[in-house]
């Protein structure tokens, strides 16, 4: 009976993570929800594999991995055109275009407007700076090049959090 119980929580740990990292698509914190997952499997089994020390290790990571989506956009819209007001744009229309696309493809338009609403925000802040359509353009580019990378290097993180997780599981 031992065997079962700990095969079905291992099972149910499974698909909380698998759905956690999906939930990165729809634009939610699928990193606090592996966490989250950790936490409770830990309590389930009174922490004799997984511990408090893995919970603390996942939840520096979940921090860290959000952030870096937060700012990726942001910083590579700065790379291109160095002000406050460049970066504030791009930041401001991640936010903005993720709730305005949350409703469309089934959640899936959270990226997707994250990614349109860095590119406007920055292009829009360039224009607002008396720049070029060009440059407008190419910081545009820059920023939603830049949240791209930080949403990779978000899921990147991830699949390393599932990867310690299942190592303290296992």
């Amino acid at each position: 009976m031992d065997t079962v119980l700990h095969v079905a929580g291992l099972l149910l740990l499974l698909i909380a993570c698998l759905a956690s990292l999906a939930s990165l698509l729809l634009g939610l914190p699928g990193t606090f929800f592996i966490v989250v997952a950790a936490l409770l499997y830990g309590w389930a089994t009174g922490f004799a594999a997984v511990h408090w020390s893995t919970v603390g290790w996942l939840l520096l990571l979940a921090v860290f991995a959000e952030g870096l989506e937060f700012f990726a956009g942001a910083a590579g819209a700065a790379r291109e055109q160095p002000s406050w007001r460049v970066m504030v744009g791009a930041l401001g229309g991640s936010v903005v275009g993720g709730l305005i696309g949350t409703p469309v493809l089934f959640g899936v338009g959270s990226l997707l407007g994250a990614l349109v609403g860095a590119f406007a925000g920055a292009a829009l802040a360039v224009v607002s700076e008396h720049g070029t359509m060009g440059s407008a353009l190419s910081t545009g580019l820059a920023a939603l090049r830049g949240r791209l990378l930080g949403f990779v290097l978000k899921a990147t993180v991830a699949v390393v959090m599932l990867v310690v997780l299942a190592a303290a599981a296992l």
